[in-house]
């Protein structure tokens, strides 16, 4: 990770017919057909929502939105998901991961 990046943890899981994918920093989700297309919707996401907070109107709300967590059920799946990981299961079904963004701060 460079100086001017910002690391976020995530997750994707396989429901019956579909991934899903969520960023535990931003309380963010998407949902898609592959794990591909979630991995780079949640990508999309999290960049334009930086772009927002750091460049755009909610800049004065910066702060709090950059420490939107959330809710503990779903950090704690990404956590359980991230060991089940760690110990080589569930590698078919569900992923942890961490999406390394650009952070350019505004002058």
């Amino acid at each position: 990770m460079k100086p001017n990046e910002i690391l976020l943890r995530c997750f994707a899981e396989r429901k019956e017919d579909y991934w899903q994918a969520f960023c535990i920093d931003l309380c963010l989700g998407v949902q898609g057909e592959s794990l591909k297309e979630v991995q780079r919707k949640l990508h999309e996401q999290v960049a334009d929502y930086l772009q927002d907070i750091l460049d755009g109107e909610d800049r004065p709300y910066a702060a709090q939105l950059l420490r939107r967590k959330s809710p503990m059920p779903i950090v704690a799946k990404y956590h359980l998901i991230s060991a089940m990981n760690h110990i080589h299961r569930w590698k078919k079904s569900a992923f942890a991961f961490r999406d390394a963004m650009p952070l350019k701060l505004a002058s």
